[in-house]
């Protein structure tokens, strides 16, 4: 559908991007009665995509480092975002959705911009190299293994899967918070490393 482009101010001091600009509103292939919207960032994002690859559950990330492009399966929809600061985004309502949930991702946009100035972004290398290894069973031999359904779920594999895919965090695990879960803790820190542990929902880094 013809549109005039839609300029939003989102942040006013934000460390890298502040405003959205919507460029077209097409209808949504995916799902009927909602609209696939195309956006523009006010900067690029060349260095801060591998980044922020490391700020959503691994099983929500699709990175194709080639063509440094992130695809985000969260809030429902698929958002892609690409190295010039354009943004796709599918099975949104409306433009005022949209705006809401790219200011969620603009958000962490900034955070990652801020963490790589100072010095504390995660290396994209190592981070990869994690993220071969990282897959429901190997976070299930890590885990405490006793199917007590404290979490919410009927084992401890689908405990994992659920960790994967961001619908549950460590913190839900409540036998890990247990003095006698240290080596599960430290098994889980050698396999998923500090951030993506942050990622998963785990605060108390200094069990």
């Amino acid at each position: 559908m013809d549109m005039d482009e839609l300029k939003y101010k989102v942040f006013d001091d934000g460390e890298l991007v502040n405003e959205v600009t919507i460029k077209k509103i097409k209808p949504c292939i995916a799902s009927e009665g909602k609209i696939r919207v195309l956006m523009q960032l006010d900067a690029d994002l060349e260095d801060i995509i591998p980044v922020l690859v490391s700020k959503y559950p691994p099983g929500r990330v699709n990175y194709i480092e080639r063509k440094n492009v992130l695809t985000l399966n969260i809030f429902n929809r698929l958002i892609t975002i690409y190295p010039s600061g354009k943004i796709s985004m599918n099975k949104t309502h409306d433009k005022e959705e949209a705006v809401k949930v790219i200011t969620n991702i603009m958000n962490d946009i900034n955070t990652c911009y801020s963490d790589l100035e100072q010095g504390n972004s995660i290396n994209y290398e190592k981070l990869k190299e994690k993220l071969s290894k990282i897959g429901p069973l190997v976070i299930y031999n890590c885990l405490p293994q006793t199917n007590c359904e404290e979490c919410g779920e009927v084992t401890c594999m689908a405990f994992a899967m659920k960790l994967l895919s961001g619908d549950t965090t460590l913190e839900a695990c409540l036998p890990l918070n247990e003095k006698s879960s240290s080596d599960k803790i430290k098994c889980l820190r050698e396999l998923l490393g500090d951030q993506i542990m942050e990622t998963v929902g785990w605060k108390k880094k200094n069990k």
